[in-house]
Parts: structure tokens; sequence; C-alpha cells
């Protein structure tokens, strides 16, 4: 009954804006079938089993600890804490080895030079949405502990850079909260489609906010639907208004498919694009109307994805192609 409360909470927010048709794939209802297992095969829903996977030069060959033994991980010999180091954080029912959270492992690993490491918390973010959403503070708390470990250990806070993905935006907030209440401000925070219901308003957790880190940037494909419907960082980009349906996405999907989230996972398909050099250029602007209009073409240009400017401030829009490369560089923004 917990699962089933759950997405109906989940449709009531977001099935208003979503039309229904019949185009499936073999994956469609996964996401919907993982909110009936309180957790995954082989997991515990304890914060014990909060796992941190890092990734070497290599894909297939990562190496898991979990959050109370991270310790282990400063001995790996290819772990460099003199790199700059990204720490991933996959959203609800996701799984670390799943297409979404590859895809950003391999443009990391593509693009080198990066310590890359994946929040692996499944065992709490499994079952029905409520439950996942109010164990977020159990997660970030415990990771919060297990990164401050590292970074007494020598980790490099300068390079810390913590990425997340729809509910693991909020799990990123509070790992930046428990740090920063221990004197240690993470440099930078990047949240991807921040899950927006129960979180706005704060009914689940309190929300990432510029507050969080030195410098708070938001990509939002899904705005008012999974995602956030508002600005919450230091700077806000909104590529193609920031809403469904993403260009490229089906016009009428059926409620909480593969494919009706189409537009909520365009977000890490373009941070991993930005990462393996894809050029998402943008200006600031009042809004996406006024953009489209040519009234903001006196802006700067500015980069949307790991190139961003951290002293940028404000709302910032942009246009993408319908397929990959999605990156259009200047057309984008003009």
């Amino acid at each position: 009954m917990g699962s089933v409360f759950g997405f109906l909470f989940l449709i009531a927010v977001c099935v208003a804006q979503r039309e229904v048709s019949i185009p499936l794939s073999a994956d469609s209802f996964r996401q919907i079938l993982r909110t009936a297992m309180p957790v995954p095969d082989g997991r515990s829903a304890t914060a014990s089993d909060i796992r941190i996977i890092y990734y070497g030069t290599n894909i297939t060959q990562p190496s898991t600890y979990r959050v109370g033994s991270i310790k282990r991980l400063l001995s790996n010999p290819n772990f460099d804490v003199r790199k700059p180091t990204t720490f991933y954080i996959h959203g609800y029912v996701e799984l670390w080895n799943d297409f979404s959270v590859e895809t950003v492992v391999r443009a990391y690993l593509k693009r080198g030079g990066y310590n890359i490491l994946v929040l692996d918390w499944a065992n709490f973010g499994f079952g029905n949405y409520i439950g996942a959403g109010l164990s977020v503070q159990t997660v970030g708390m415990e990771t919060g502990k297990a990164l401050l470990k590292l970074l007494k250990g020598g980790l490099s806070l300068q390079g810390l850079h913590i990425v997340g993905h729809s509910m693991g935006v909020n799990v990123a907030a509070i790992i930046a909260r428990y740090l920063k209440s221990k004197g240690v401000k993470v440099p930078r925070l990047t949240g991807l489609d921040p899950a927006y219901p129960g979180f706005y308003p704060a009914l689940l957790a309190v929300p990432v906010s510029p507050e969080d880190a030195g410098f708070v940037d938001i990509m939002h494909t899904d705005g008012g639907g999974f995602g956030a419907p508002a600005s919450t960082g230091h700077a806000d980009f909104w590529p193609n208004h920031g809403t469904a349906k993403q260009p490229g996405c089906l016009p009428l999907t059926v409620p909480l498919t593969a494919e009706d989230f189409c537009s909520h996972w365009r977000s890490w398909r373009f941070w991993a694009e930005a990462v393996e050099g894809g050029k998402f250029l943008a200006r600031r602007c009042s809004d996406y109307d006024t953009f489209l209009r040519g009234r903001c073409r006196n802006a700067p240009l500015v980069i949307m994805g790991i190139e961003t400017d951290t002293t940028l401030r404000g709302n910032f829009y942009l246009r993408t192609a319908a397929q990959e490369p999605f990156a259009l560089g200047e057309r984008g923004a003009e």
C-alpha cells in the first residue's frame, strides 16, 4: 500500500500536464516496478549499506566501499587525492549501474583528469516515493560523514564538485549542509533537474539553495513536472524553457513510464554531453518568451555545464537539438 500511495502522490502533482498515449518499450515500466521493491536484491535499508563507488580508468572495474569504511579508498593506488573529484548522486529508483549513471561516468572518463565517485543509495531510494524522500536526510548525513573523512585524509576540497540528479540533488544539499556545519564549505554543487514533488514546498526535506555551497548551478528540463518549478541556485539554466516536453521527447506518453521521464532525464544527458565537450551556450534573460523574441541578444554568451563560470548569477536560457548531439553552440543562444 505504501508504494501505491507514494505513486498516487506523484501522479497528483505531475499527471495534470501529462497526456496519455500508447508508445511503449521493453523498459517502459521499469521505474514503476522498482517502487514495489522496498530495497534492491542483496541490499538492506540500513545506513551501513550506503555505498560509494570509485571509478579509476575502467568503467567495468569499479571499487565499492561502504560509507563506514570509506578510509580504505585512500589506500587505493589509483586514487589521487590531488585530482579534482566529482561526486555523482543518482535519483529515485535508480541503480549505480543504470544507463543514466554510466553515461555520466563514461563522459568523465573520456574527459580525463578526475576522481569519479558515485553514491549508491539505492538501498534507501527504492520503494515508495515518500519513504525515499524522507530518507534523504539519513543518506545525506551519513555520506557527509564519509566525505569529511576523505577530506581529512587529504582529498582536495578545492576540487570537490557534487553533482546530483532528481532526488539525488536533495541528498547532495544535505551532504553540503553537513559539511558546512563542520566548517567545510563545498565549492560547487550542481543540480540536474532537482526533484519537485514533496520538496517544493519542503514537505519531505528542505530543497537545495544557494546557501548550500560556494556555487550552486541548476539545470531545469522538466520544471513543474518531475523537476523543480522555480529558480533554486545561484545560476539556473532553462534549456528549451526548462519544461516538458523537451525537443525529441514523445508528445504523448503514459504517465510514469520511461518515456514520460524523457524530459526529466534530459538533464543528465545534457550534462554528460557538456562534460565530453559539447558547447551549450546560453544568455541571461528575464524569461524564455523574451529570450525567443531576441530581446536578450545583447547579453553575454555563457556556458551551461561543467565549464560554467562560477561567478554567474540569475536565470539563463538556451535551445537544444532534438537528438544527440544536443548542443547547438551559439545557435542555441540566438
